[in-house]
């Protein structure tokens, strides 16, 4: 039996047992009868040898440690946040707050540090109204944009494929140690990761493993993650729509002939293919112009994040500092324009509620239509 396929099925069994004891509690009879069926099954794979019994066994077994491990699970709260990172990040913080006017200043943050305090309610409500506030949070839609960018640059550098994806790799490490490592962003550093890893080995569609082996893991160290943090879900769902959906997407935005505008479009479209009901469901509202603001608002990711990363550089020195974040100033400020125009519309977003059924029957429509799209070919790359 392939050691992929037990781990495969160990994760699953797992991520359901979470979930279960997330939706019903804990229960010592339904524990008790998922004993039973495992030694059951498991005594008659001993006898047999039966390969499905083995995994039904296996899968059984890791429901119990799911179930287990989330009933019992308590959060330390005595860890001392303070790190060398954070440090870091406060002091990059300050330093843009000298330089760049209030908003701007703040959206930069934001975008390129991870820190949104300082980002007025009105901004971030044009954000949310056009469907581009994933550009201001460091998600694993935002850490995707950026691993592809980071790899695109390495090819453009002249790198070897396999070059520009370790040159990636270590910027997206750098980039969420930059934002102070908060565990929403070395969640979405490590989904990002292994979409790059996917990538490379030229196996999108495959890579749903490793990434529910990731989310295992992730879930094992904090079962709560699962049920009730939104950016666990959306960087797990962000990836997997990267994965499932990009060609799709490139087809219809073939159009674009600038390359890397329209790499980030399609990563961001697709990434929003897959999270929009969940943010529909958590927050119960739905941006009509989003696919096309979209169009203007992610491409100014780049420049940003490139300048901003420089501006990180050389930030002890305030007149280099300058040099990097005075043309931010005029990107961002196009960029909030570019908002609040599509923002200005009163049907830009509209109000529905938070939809349970958004949940339960999108995802089920996607995958057909997933697999529609795979057999007439719409997911082949041009």
């Amino acid at each position: 039996m392939r050691l992929s396929r037990a781990l495969i099925t160990l994760a699953v069994g797992f991520l359901l047992g979470v979930l279960v004891e997330s939706a019903i509690g804990f229960s010592g009879w339904f524990l008790l009868v998922a004993i039973v069926i495992a030694v059951s099954v498991g005594a008659v794979d001993l006898t047999a040898g039966s390969r499905r019994g083995f995994l039904v066994f296996l899968f059984l077994l890791s429901l119990m440690l799911g179930l287990v491990r989330s009933a019992t699970y308590r959060e330390d709260f005595s860890k001392d946040e303070k790190t060398f990172w954070q440090g870091t990040r406060g002091f990059l913080v300050s330093k843009t707050k000298s330089i760049l006017p209030q908003n701007e200043g703040a959206l930069f943050n934001a975008m390129v540090l991870g820190y949104e305090k300082d980002v007025s309610a009105e901004i971030k409500d044009n954000f949310n109204r056009t469907g581009t506030r994933h550009v201001m949070a460091i998600s694993g839609m935002n850490i995707s944009i950026v691993a592809m960018m980071l790899m695109t640059l390495g090819v453009v550098l002249g790198l070897w494929r396999h070059q520009a994806f370790w040159f990636a790799v270590v910027g997206v490490i750098v980039f969420v140690l930059l934002v102070g490592s908060p565990a929403s962003a070395v969640r979405a550093g490590i989904m990002g990761v292994l979409l790059l890893w996917a990538q490379n080995r030229g196996r999108l569609v495959e890579a749903w493993r490793p990434i529910t082996l990731a989310a295992f893991f992730m879930t094992v160290l904090d079962p709560t993650l699962l049920v009730f943090n939104i950016g666990f879900q959306l960087s797990f769902l962000a990836v997997i729509g990267s994965m499932y959906f990009k060609n799709f997407w490139g087809r219809i935005f073939s159009w674009l002939r600038i390359k890397w505008i329209r790499e980030l479009v399609v990563l961001s479209m697709a990434a929003q293919t897959t999270t929009w009901p969940l943010i529909l469901y958590n927050f119960g509202t739905v941006s009509v112009v989003s696919p096309i603001a979209n169009i203007f608002v992610v491409p100014m990711l780049t420049p940003v994040m490139f300048l901003g990363l420089g501006f990180t550089a050389v930030s002890w020195s305030g007149y280099l500092a300058q040099i990097f974040l005075w043309p931010v100033w005029l990107i961002l400020k196009i960029t909030i324009k570019i908002v609040e125009f599509f923002g200005a519309f009163s049907w830009a977003s509209l109000e529905l509620g938070r939809l349970g059924l958004a949940i339960f029957l999108f995802y089920p429509l996607l995958y057909l239509f997933w697999r529609y799209s795979e057999n007439r070919g719409w997911n082949d790359s041009l």
